[in-house]
């Protein structure tokens, strides 16, 4: 994994770090930041081109990992994974997408899509940061970009500036934990985000 929602200077600026002592420490911390803020969310922040999911039909909507969608450029529908059976791809205009949201909707919306175990592939493009920290998506909120990095500033600074007392679990999205630290972590109350970063983020969430 690479920063993508806070760079490693930025959080350096805002914890007074001059020297580069602690950098390669810093940047691993901040990753698991990282991936405890996608597993709170539910989604991978991390922008992505040409990603494929493989997912189920039967509902109204399909949902993917990463959102905002910035575009769909290919969807198959088959029942066996024939994903190169040219018959089984649909026309784009076969199905609506809800950019901001990062659901698709079968048709006009109103059929849910066939009803099949891992039957539906999606490729796409989607997600809030890419790896440079910009916005390149054109459906990303820049208030919503600051409250990720918001509640990122809040967790790392807490998590670094009390690491001596800590004895925190950094799961990256992969989901790989590492012990850091050492004692208990009472502030965080044996959750992985503190109140007010999980408050932050919650409206982000997506709730279906």
């Amino acid at each position: 994994m690479s920063l993508y929602i806070v760079t490693l200077a930025e959080m350096k600026a805002t914890l007074g770090i001059a020297d580069t002592v602690d950098d390669a420490v810093l940047t691993d911390w901040l990753e698991g930041v990282q991936g405890r803020v996608d597993g709170f969310l539910g989604r991978l922040l991390l922008e992505a081109s040409g990603a494929q999911e493989i997912l189920d039909g039967g509902e109204t909507s399909l949902f993917v990992k990463r959102w905002p969608i910035e575009s769909v450029s290919e969807i198959v529908i088959n029942g066996d994974q024939d994903w190169t059976d040219a018959n089984s791809i649909l026309d784009s205009d076969d199905y609506l997408v809800n950019h901001r949201r990062g659901s698709i909707l079968y048709g006009r919306g109103r059929s849910p899509w066939p009803d099949a175990l891992q039957s539906i592939r999606v490729t796409y493009t989607g997600g809030m940061f890419n790896s440079d920290t910009t916005a390149a998506n054109s459906y990303v909120t820049e208030s919503d970009r600051e409250s990720v990095r918001r509640a990122v500033y809040m967790q790392a600074g807490f998590e670094w500036r009390n690491r001596e007392t800590l004895g925190i679990t950094q799961i990256n999205a992969s989901g790989v934990g590492k012990q850091v630290g050492a004692g208990v972590a009472l502030a965080l109350k044996g959750k992985t985000l503190l109140p007010e970063v999980e408050e932050t983020l919650w409206p982000l969430k997506r709730v279906n």
